[in-house]
């Protein structure tokens, strides 16, 4: 499954070049340790890149530097569960202040749309939504033979972007385990805010 491989695509219109050159720069992806059966879900913190998650097991974490876009860094932190479902936190992160500074509905229409391409996905939702107390993205896609259903969370937070993913069998995104995925991420030194001040995620349009 090239989850992995379709959130760089997306990503790399930060900068923005063409999308067709944004798959053609993406990495194939590495086999993610499969959970053990039972779903044994945890809480994963990564304090460098400031966020916490549950997954339903541990994590594989890489890091490379995103081709044509120095200084930006891609972390990705994954997890597949047997052989057609896959969790997946992307950071990317800049140097303080290199951030892009306007993030409006067109630039996240432009991310989604090019994960959906990365993935051979077609988006069936999409809209804005507040994940841990912050305002942000979020598109639900189904691929082109419908047997898998995608989540795709894009979260800013200061110099980091953060694109929480998951894909699964039919009606996946909005199962209890996507939905538990995505609900449990949280932005490390920001706990008491999105706990005494945060809102529900709004469903995607």
């Amino acid at each position: 499954m090239a989850m992995r491989s379709a959130t760089l695509a997306a990503l790399l219109l930060l900068a923005p070049p063409s999308i067709a050159a944004a798959q053609n720069q993406s990495a194939p992806p590495a086999t993610a340790p499969a959970a053990p059966q039972g779903m044994q879900w945890a809480d994963f913190q990564s304090p460098e890149r400031g966020f916490a998650v549950s997954f339903p097991g541990t994590p594989k974490m890489t890091s490379v530097p995103v081709e044509g876009q120095n200084p930006l860094l891609q972390y990705d932190f994954q997890v597949s569960v047997g052989d057609n479902t896959v969790y997946s936190v992307a950071v990317f992160e800049y140097p303080a202040g290199k951030a892009p500074s306007r993030l409006d509905n067109d630039y996240y229409v432009r991310l989604v749309n090019a994960y959906a391409k990365g993935s051979e996905a077609r988006l069936r939702k999409r809209g804005p939504v507040t994940v841990a107390g912050r305002s942000g993205f979020e598109a639900i896609a189904d691929d082109g033979k419908g047997k898998l259903n995608h989540l795709v969370d894009i979260v800013p937070a200061g110099n980091r972007i953060y694109i929480l993913a998951t894909a699964g069998p039919r009606n996946h995104a909005t199962g209890d385990d996507a939905e538990r995925f995505r609900d449990s991420f949280r932005l490390l030194g920001e706990e008491t805010q999105s706990q005494s001040g945060g809102t529900a995620p709004a469903p995607a349009q």
